[in-house]
C-alpha cells in the first residue's frame, strides 16, 4: 500500500468514525428526549385545552394579561403565556386524574422546549415564541406552585406565604418584563413586590372559595393573633375579628402593590400601560374589599370598571396609595 492510499484509507476511516459518533450522539439525544415524554398523558381536553374556555376565564380575571390596548404581537405573546399559566392552574385545581403526575409531565415538556425539541403538550408548544427572550425558570416556577398546592394547604407565617407567591405570582411580572426587554434588577424587584401583593389580594377575595377547596392562605400566625379560627371561615358572614384580620392583610398588600408606582415611571412603551393596568386592578379590588366592609364570606368583592379607571389615573399620576 503506497502512502497516498494509506492516507486515503486513514481519511475514510476517520470519516467513518466521525459519522458513527454523530449517529450515536443522535440516538442518545433522541433516547433522552423520549425519556422526558409524559408517562401519564392527560386527556385531550387538558392536553389541548379549549381556547374559548380559556378566553372566558381570561375575561373573568381581575388582572387580564392580554390588554386590548397593546400591540397585536404583544397580545399574542401574553396570550400564549396566559394559556400556559391557565393550563397549569387548571391541572392543579380541576384535573380529575393524578394531578402531581400531570404537573410533572408539564415540567418534563418544559425541559423538552428548553432543549430545542418540540414539546408534546399544546400549551407548552405555544411558549416557543417566547423562549428566545424569556428564560425557562418562570414557567417551571408556576408548575412548582401548583405542585405545592397539592400537599401544602396551610401557611404558618406571612413570610412562608410570600415564598409561595414567589412561585405562583412573581413569574407573571417577570415574563412581562422579559417580553418587554426591560427586566432590570430594580424592575424585577418592584415587579415581584407588586405580583405578591396582587396574589395576596386575590387570596383575600377568595377566602370562602379557597376554604371550600380545603386551602387557607391566611397565615396561621395572623389567624391566631386576631382570634380567628378555621371554623370562622365557614360562616355566611365575616365576623369583626375576621374583618380586622382581612383589613390588616389588605394593608400589607397595598404597600406591596404601591411598589408599582415607581416601576411604571421607569417603564417605557407598551409595558407602562400594561403594568399600570395590573396595579390599578389591585387597587380597585382593595377598594371593593373596603366597600364590602371585608365581608368576603357573604360574596366575593369585585372592582367596577369605573373604580379601575380611577385607580389607573392615580397610578399614572404617581399616587402611592
Amino acid at each position: 500500500m503506497n502512502g497516498e492510499a494509506a492516507a486515503d484509507d486513514g481519511e475514510k476511516g476517520g470519516e467513518d468514525m466521525t459519522q458513527s459518533a454523530v449517529e450515536e450522539s443522535a440516538v442518545a439525544q433522541n433516547t433522552a428526549l423520549e425519556d422526558t415524554a409524559p408517562k401519564n398523558p392527560v386527556p385531550d381536553a387538558v392536553r389541548d385545552p379549549d381556547r374559548a374556555v380559556i378566553a372566558a376565564k381570561e375575561q373573568a380575571e381581575n388582572f387580564p394579561v392580554a390588554l386590548r390596548v397593546l400591540p397585536r404581537r404583544v397580545r399574542e405573546d401574553l396570550g400564549a403565556f396566559y394559556t400556559f399559566a391557565r393550563y397549569v392552574d387548571d391541572l392543579g385545581d380541576e384535573y380529575a386524574g393524578d394531578r402531581i403526575a400531570a404537573l410533572h409531565d408539564v415540567d418534563a415538556d418544559l425541559d423538552r422546549l428548553a432543549s430545542g425539541a418540540t414539546p408534546l403538550l399544546e400549551p407548552v408548544r405555544g411558549l416557543a415564541r417566547l423562549t428566545a427572550r424569556v428564560p425557562i425558570d418562570p414557567f417551571h416556577n408556576l408548575v412548582a406552585a401548583n405542585l405545592m398546592d397539592q400537599h401544602k394547604p396551610r401557611y404558618a407565617t406571612f413570610a412562608e406565604l410570600v415564598s409561595y407567591c414567589k412561585l405562583s405570582a412573581d413569574p407573571v411580572g417577570r415574563v412581562v418584563l422579559y417580553i418587554a426587554g426591560q427586566a432590570t434588577e430594580q424592575n424585577i424587584a418592584d415587579s415581584d413586590a407588586v405580583c405578591t401583593g396582587l396574589q395576596v389580594i386575590e387570596h383575600l377575595q377568595d377566602v370562602a372559595e379557597d376554604y371550600r377547596a380545603g386551602r387557607i392562605y391566611l397565615p396561621r400566625e395572623d389567624l391566631t393573633a386576631f382570634g380567628v379560627t378555621e371554623r370562622d371561615l365557614a360562616g355566611g358572614h365575616a365576623d369583626e375579628d375576621l374583618k380586622a384580620l382581612l383589613r390588616w392583610e389588605a394593608g400589607r398588600a397595598a404597600v406591596l402593590v404601591g411598589r408599582g408606582v415607581p416601576l411604571t415611571k421607569r417603564l417605557r412603551g407598551w409595558a407602562k400601560p400594561a403594568v399600570i393596568g395590573y396595579v390599578a386592578g389591585g387597587r380597585a379590588t382593595l377598594a371593593a374589599l373596603r366597600r364590602a366592609d371585608y365581608d368576603v364570606l357573604a360574596a366575593t368583592p369585585k372592582p367596577t370598571t369605573g373604580a379601575t379607571l380611577r385607580a389607573a389615573a392615580g397610578v399614572f399620576l404617581g399616587r402611592r396609595r
